[in-house]
């Protein structure tokens, strides 16, 4: 097991989290204009709630972070957060899910998970965290399917 000289954090695209500011914005602005109406129809009262909750989602997704260090592991900035050493980690697994087959990492620690999704950190970001992992953590956690697939990803 080698040693990480520096944390690194991983976290969604800058040009995503821009979007998501944007439209959050515009969808709040929607929202609270739909409050001020007065001639609308009950129908759209309900709808408010729905896009502020919308708006909140899209605020939390920018947050989050997942922060690796040669100590441990934290995955911050939204409702659940998760903090384990890598002597915690017991398996390591990897799955391919949806219609584009995105792969999905999954770390198990413990009773709990924790699913790392190539579709939020994209490739680059993505293969760095398995190269991380695979540095850190004995060969023996891996699982088949995730040395199998791996090797379809390189």
């Amino acid at each position: 097991m080698k040693q990480i000289l520096t944390e690194e954090t991983f976290s969604s695209p800058q040009w995503l989290k821009i979007i998501c500011y944007f439209f959050g914005l515009l969808l709040a602005i929607t929202g609270f204009n739909l409050l001020i109406q007065n001639d609308f129809a009950q129908e759209v009262v309900f709808l408010t709630p729905l896009l502020l909750l919308i708006v909140v989602s899209m605020f939390m997704y920018t947050r989050l972070k997942l922060t690796i260090s040669n100590t441990d592991i934290r995955f911050t900035g939204g409702l659940k957060q998760y903090q384990f050493l890598w002597t915690d980690i017991t398996r390591i697994d990897m799955k391919m899910v949806g219609k584009y087959q995105t792969p999905v990492c999954i770390l198990y620690y413990g009773e709990k998970s924790l699913e790392l999704n190539r579709g939020f950190y994209l490739k680059r970001q993505f293969n760095r965290i398995l190269s991380l992992l695979e540095m850190k953590v004995a060969p023996e956690i891996f699982s088949r399917q995730y040395q199998t697939i791996r090797r379809h990803l390189i």
